[in-house]
């Protein structure tokens, strides 16, 4: 079985993030059609954190899996938005728009041989994602917060406050001015529909929606609108 490994080690706003990547070859799943082979992702966490002046470390929490198809990795754009998928559902944006962000840029990057390999071969891929987390929390800085379903990062906006945000249509050289969604790294096509936070920053609307069911913070400023556990 092939294996590509990386690592990388990379300082985020709010703690310290190292990561593991490994990709395997799924031997025995030819598929016909090479698109339409399978693409498995697993994203896990470990966080470390201070008690009492000693480093504890939690027991890693069960992988988070998400499939995929050969064709959504063989674009880049697919490719952004199957990886997009997988950090927003995995809470990774919640933690640290940094992190998250460092994270993407390598995946993508990293995709490159296994889908090439597998393309060829007809085989499928599995995508190991090993974050190690170590949470420091200062006084100003938020703490990680680890929900007990071992979900990652802060709290959920309230339905009502999403409901809320402004709805704009985007015009190059408007009163939006972001060029690109911070979160899914596509640039913004004119004339279409933007959802703008209190701070200005605006998003594709999917993508701010799908972000706001994490994190009550805006992915750039991380200004706070109400969130679910708010009265």
């Amino acid at each position: 079985m092939e294996m590509h490994t990386a690592t990388m080690e990379s300082a985020a706003d709010d703690g310290h993030v190292d990561w593991v990547l490994r990709a395997y070859q799924t031997e025995g799943t030819p598929a016909s059609q090479p698109s339409s082979a399978p693409v498995v992702i697993k994203l896990g966490y470990t966080v470390t954190y201070v008690l009492e002046g000693r480093y504890v470390e939690e027991p890693p929490l069960a992988y988070q899996t998400f499939v995929f198809t050969l064709g959504d990795f063989c674009h880049q754009a697919s490719r952004r938005r199957a990886i997009s998928t997988v950090l927003l559902g995995a809470g990774a944006y919640g933690y640290g728009i940094c992190f998250a962000v460092r994270l993407k840029r390598q995946l993508l990057a990293f995709c490159d041989d296994p889908v090439e390999t597998a393309f060829n071969s007809g085989n499928g891929i599995e995508i190991i994602v090993d974050v190690f987390l170590a949470d420091f929390p200062s006084d100003d800085e938020p703490s990680l917060d680890v929900e007990e379903d071992g979900d990652f990062g802060g709290i959920p906006a309230s339905t009502d406050a999403v409901k809320e945000l402004a709805v704009v249509k985007y015009e190059r050289g408007g009163d939006v001015r972001e060029e690109s969604c911070i979160i899914c790294f596509e640039e913004l096509d004119e004339g279409v529909e933007v959802m703008r936070m209190p701070c200005k920053h605006a998003f594709h609307g999917g993508c701010l929606t799908r972000w706001l069911e994490s994190s009550h913070v805006c992915p750039l400023c991380r200004h706070a609108i109400p969130a679910s556990a708010d009265p």
